[in-house]
């Protein structure tokens, strides 16, 4: 209870930041062009006859809601930890009350405003110019999108919070996130829908923790599944990001015990 009455004053801190360094969002929403690129080609190999069940609408409404769940659920602070550590400067954050996990957790928050704000108008104009239904909005499917999307960020921060604790021992950790930013995308449904996998495969991704941050938000929005399989695959998710938490907790009190900076 003590950390959640020091969270508004947290979130004010960090929405000042976020306000002040708005072009770093710009640049931000600059990279979601790729999904579009990845949109125009199924759009155009749809056009004739569906691709895996996936109709041209089908394509544009699944690579829109990719767009946003990606800025929603996407979180890049493992070089932020690394210079911390590196730098001693996470001295700093260890002799204050707070874990420094909370300050970092603050400011992807606040950073969530601001992308999703800057980023409704032009999806919704999108949505609006292109035929056919892409999204299911019914009030029971967007409650389960945005508990996805919030299992599917909690995912992203804690498992970028662990790879971040390799800092601890790795010099260089960017490499680490960049090769597991790139599995992510590939099996997590940001480059590929999941359904177009082989069957075999497709199958076995929904039980990896990847689908969490894009696959399951995305096809919950889009209303590719019914309640009981959204229900079971948030279950496999949350059982992931339990894991993974545990798994950060471990690598940072090890990590921390190895901790030689200067005032640590």
């Amino acid at each position: 209870m003590r950390v959640i009455s020091i969270y508004p004053a947290l979130l004010r801190a960090y929405w000042e930041r976020a306000a002040a360094y708005r072009a770093v969002f710009v640049v931000s929403l600059l990279n979601a062009i790729f999904p579009l690129v990845m949109m125009s080609i199924w759009i155009g190999m749809a056009q004739d006859e569906p691709v895996a069940g996936f109709t041209a609408t089908d394509f544009a409404g699944y690579y829109l809601a990719a767009v946003l769940v990606r800025r929603v659920t996407g979180v890049g602070i493992v070089q932020d930890v690394e210079r911390l550590v590196r730098s001693g400067e996470l001295s700093v954050y260890l002799i204050r009350p707070l874990h420094v996990i909370h300050h970092f957790f603050a400011r992807v928050l606040t950073g969530r405003v601001v992308v999703i704000s800057m980023l409704l108008a032009p999806i919704a104009i999108a949505v609006l110019a292109i035929p056919g239904r892409q999204f299911d909005l019914q009030p029971a499917t967007l409650a389960l999108f945005g508990l996805a999307c919030a299992v599917g960020l909690l995912f992203e921060f804690l498992a970028q919070f662990l790879l971040a604790g390799l800092s601890f021992w790795i010099i260089q950790t960017s490499g680490v996130a960049a090769a597991y930013q790139f599995v992510k995308a590939f099996l997590g449904g940001y480059i590929v829908p999941l359904a177009l996998f082989p069957a075999p495969l497709s199958s076995a991704l929904m039980w990896l923790p990847f689908q969490s941050s894009v696959a399951l938000p995305v096809e919950i929005l889009t209303g590719r599944l019914s309640a009981e399989q959204s229900a079971l695959r948030l279950i496999v998710s949350a059982a992931w990001v339990a894991l993974i938490a545990l798994g950060a907790r471990a690598v940072w009190r090890a990590g921390l015990r190895d901790y030689g900076a200067v005032g640590a």
